[in-house]
């Protein structure tokens, strides 16, 4: 093995500047198996590139046999752009678990001589042929259900046990009749020979367990594991992980219980939570220390966890504010709020608007447009459908090699001056931002080519299908969910609809649903680095008639850290609280 390691482990080696003693403690230990309990803010991103780059310098990794598996393609692209900033290079490799698991079985397959899996691009339309009759909205809650059962690894057959202890009403009505369907789907992906995309992950387990010479190259090749988000981990996804690991691997988790927000679709936080149970000898580091949040952010942020808050690195800052109005008043409140806490030169994307659900950001949309405030575009359009990448992608071979297009393009790209009208031009390619989602889907490509270097035109496009969450940014105030906006950070959070039915969501009615719904909350309240603004409706038109609202339970928690509120805002704050009060004890 290649020698990365000249150094000594220093104190004031320029990899552990600025790191506080928890930082530095996760990024020098050797120890593994390893899990970094890292709070919200607490520099989870830093530590790990630090410890990849750091191990590489003492010689204890090689770089070009480390994997940092990560949930979305953003982190993925954040993690392989800090190690290039810290001289790594493209030496580590990183991307989702789905991308990992796809690359592998396409490697099996040239190296075995055999055809590549055939991967059934969109569940829900053989949902649709299955059960012709059901409307869009029942193939959506099936697909999602059918999801939930391959991530907590339930077959058919033990639906009707699993769906009554996770306390799940099927989305058909009757257990059995679901479980039908779910055996019906199964069937005909057999027939077809067609792997959806937890089945690929189904599939790497079985080649590890069943062909050695390919699982011992496959735990060479990927000698050194690092999982992000490891709150978010599913049962499949853990098993995955399980079989990657060898005798001489190292692993590092990292994760914070506090942010585990994906209990409804098959993540199960108890791995986490009792990460020795299931790793044997894992030792645990905690960073609590936030860079993120102001104080008072913070202060709210614990008041929902019914905890202490954070240590925090900012100064003191303004106090949460809270608004209380009639629904009819919500857009144009919002609308009126976003554009006085704008500075003439800064950037529409320093705030964000954030609700629990989709459907109340429609309207919040049209409200911002209306004012001629501009909003960035949706980070859950998907890439492929923009037109932009529809004309790269038309260009494009299927069978085509993928390092062959995406090079072309690129110089194509900078080559090209005005707008584009030669044979063979994108002319969809005619605005800045049309260019940027092209330069986002290339990057993707390279992402993919980091761990497919063969990869085909199709092979990529069939992975990008399973995770494509991410547009090249804009300059527009961001309007997205709780669940949408984990990850991210604005220095300005304005926190929509914060009332009982939305927050929690009304179809919460287990303990385990209320408490991820708390969780929520507090990830939705750390995304504010120094301002949070919240409103909540005491009215609000539902089905075509007036209801009367009341706020979340957990307001009050953040209304209690706003009692130190600057005078100007006392007042609509002791009408925030008096309507509070009034519905508490109403």
């Amino acid at each position: 093995m290649a020698s990365y390691g000249h150094g000594v482990d220093r104190d004031d080696h320029p990899l552990l500047e600025g790191l506080t003693p928890e930082q530095r403690d996760a990024v020098t230990t050797r120890a593994s198996p390893l899990c970094v309990v890292a709070g919200a803010g607490s520099g989870k991103t830093r530590v790990l590139t630090r410890r990849i780059a750091w191990q590489a310098a003492q010689g204890h990794i090689d770089p070009r046999r480390t994997l940092a598996v990560t949930f979305t393609r953003r982190a993925a692209r954040e993690l392989r752009s800090r190690l290039r900033g810290l001289g790594l290079n493209d030496a580590a490799k990183a991307g989702t678990f789905h991308a990992i698991a796809l690359a592998q079985l396409r490697r099996y397959a040239a190296d075995s001589g055999r055809r590549p899996p055939r991967i059934l691009d969109h569940t829900a339309r053989l949902i649709t042929e299955l059960r012709p009759r059901a409307d869009r909205a029942a193939v959506a809650d099936i697909a999602n259900e059918i999801g939930w059962c391959q991530a907590r690894l339930v077959t058919p057959e033990a639906y009707l046990g699993a769906a009554k202890a996770a306390g799940r009403r099927p989305p058909t009505g009757r257990g059995d009749r679901f479980a039908q369907i779910y055996a019906d789907y199964e069937s005909a992906k057999h027939k077809r020979r067609l792997l959806d995309f937890d089945d690929v992950l189904v599939r790497s387990m079985d080649l590890m367990a069943n062909e050695p010479k390919h699982a011992a190259a496959h735990r060479w090749l990927h000698q050194h594991l690092l999982v992000d988000e490891f709150q978010d981990i599913n049962p499949l996804q853990f098993s995955l992980l399980r079989s990657w690991l060898g005798p001489d691997s190292t692993l590092l988790v990292v994760g914070d219980p506090d942010q585990a927000i994906y209990g409804w679709n098959g993540a199960d936080p108890e791995l986490i939570n009792s990460v020795g149970d299931h790793l044997r000898g894992c030792a645990v580091l905690h960073m609590r220390t936030n860079f993120r949040s102001t104080p008072e952010v913070l202060e709210a942020a614990g008041g929902i966890l019914g905890r202490s808050p954070q240590p925090a690195v900012r100064p003191s800052g303004d106090v949460p504010t809270i608004t209380v109005c009639d629904g009819a008043d919500e857009a144009a409140m919002l609308a009126r709020a976003v554009r006085q806490r704008h500075r003439p030169g800064s950037r529409w994307r320093r705030q964000a608007v954030l609700a629990r659900t989709n459907a109340q950001l429609e309207p919040l949309r049209k409200a911002l447009q209306r004012q001629n405030i501009p909003v960035a575009a949706t980070s859950e359009a998907g890439l492929l459908r923009r037109p932009e990448v529809e004309a790269v992608l038309e260009a494009w071979p299927r069978d085509g090699r993928l390092a062959s297009c995406a090079a072309d393009t690129r110089q194509w790209l900078r080559d090209a001056s005005g707008a584009p009208d030669g044979p063979g031009a994108f002319a969809a390619l005619d605005t800045p931002e049309a260019r940027a989602n092209v330069e986002t889907f290339l990057d993707f490509a390279d992402d993919h080519l980091s761990l497919d270097p063969d990869a085909t035109v199709n092979s990529f496009t069939t992975a990008l299908r399973s995770n494509d969450r991410l547009l090249a940014p804009s300059d527009g105030v961001d309007l997205m969910t709780f669940h949408a906006a984990k990850g991210l950070e604005w220095p300005i959070v304005h926190l929509v609809g914060l009332e009982d039915g939305f927050v929690p969501i009304a179809h919460a009615r287990t303990t385990a649903a209320r408490q991820e719904e708390r969780r929520l909350l507090h990830v939705a309240v750390t995304r504010a680095e120094q301002e949070l603004h919240i409103l909540w409706c005491n009215r609000r038109d539902l089905g075509g008639q007036s209801a009367e609202r009341k706020p979340s339970p957990w307001l009050k928690a953040i209304a209690t850290e706003a009692d130190s509120t600057p005078v100007d805002h006392r007042a609509a704050l002791a009408k925030a609280r008096q309507a509070l009060h009034t519905h508490r004890s109403g």
